[in-house]
């Protein structure tokens, strides 16, 4: 038996910065939420109780699906801000 593992697959490398208030299970959700769309290749968040704000970096499947994790980032409670960074 022969496999072949298909190499056409490309994903693209993506930076978001995420700004919202502090709360238990904020940043849980974000990854929870962000493993689905590709493969995290770091998340770095600061918090001081009120506020959190950090970085998280992605491996998208394909460049399509990021309108759609915004979307659903921003539908996260807690969430102020979330932007793709170039």
């Amino acid at each position: 038996m022969i496999t072949t593992i298909n190499t056409n697959f490309s994903s693209t490398l993506t930076q978001l910065e995420i700004l919202g208030f502090d709360r238990v299970g904020f940043v849980e959700e974000i990854t929870r939420f962000t493993s689905d769309y590709g493969r995290i290749v770091s998340v770095k968040f600061e918090a001081d109780g009120v506020r959190s704000e950090g970085f998280l970096r992605i491996k998208l499947d394909n460049n399509e699906r990021l309108d759609s994790l915004l979307v659903r980032l921003k539908a996260i409670k807690g969430l102020v801000k979330v932007k793709q960074l170039v």
